[in-house]
């Protein structure tokens, strides 16, 4: 064997060692599939929605209700956290909570996320929004919501911070 012939060996075998690693650590978050059965019923933001901040409450019929809230500072390129916390009973039939993250009529790539849940029940996952090079912040939260009831999806609009407040983080 040459030497150009192992040094492509050990190469590959690095390569390969680190896919092997990451696919182990976090398979579900290598893909934006959403395995799901039956028709995802599109719903109506509620037009009071504040996602940012206090957040907003969600009612779905059938289901229950959620409260879906994010930092009331949201940048781009810096981490902010999406919580969805399910009311009541509503937690025992939800399976899966996913957002994807899209600006209209922009193409800024795939910024899909699946929402862990913890131990309170409530769903929550860090995200990082990209920078958009045309200076417009208007961007939609797509959530699905994958339950016992069916799946559900809502659109909810809100704004990222170009600045920072005054106070800084």
């Amino acid at each position: 064997m040459s030497m150009k012939q192992a040094k492509w060996m050990v190469a590959t075998l690095l390569i390969l060692g680190v896919l092997t690693y990451l696919w182990g650590r976090a398979p579900a978050k290598l893909t934006t599939d959403t395995p799901m059965t039956g028709p995802l019923t599109e719903l109506p933001a509620p037009t009071d929605c504040q996602l940012k901040g206090e957040g907003c409450e969600v009612a779905i019929d059938g289901l229950g209700t959620f409260v879906v809230r994010m930092p009331e500072t949201v940048v781009p390129l810096e981490k902010a956290v999406i919580r969805v916390v399910p009311q009541g009973e509503a937690a025992k039939a939800v399976g899966e909570i996913r957002v994807d993250f899209e600006m209209v009529d922009m193409d800024m790539g795939i910024n899909a996320y699946r929402l862990d849940r913890l131990a309170d029940g409530t769903y929550r996952e860090e995200v990082i929004l990209p920078v958009c090079t045309t200076d417009r912040s208007d961007w939609r939260a797509n959530l699905s919501i994958h339950s016992t009831e069916g799946a559900y999806l809502l659109r909810l609009p809100f704004h990222v911070d170009r600045s920072r407040p005054s106070g800084g983080e």
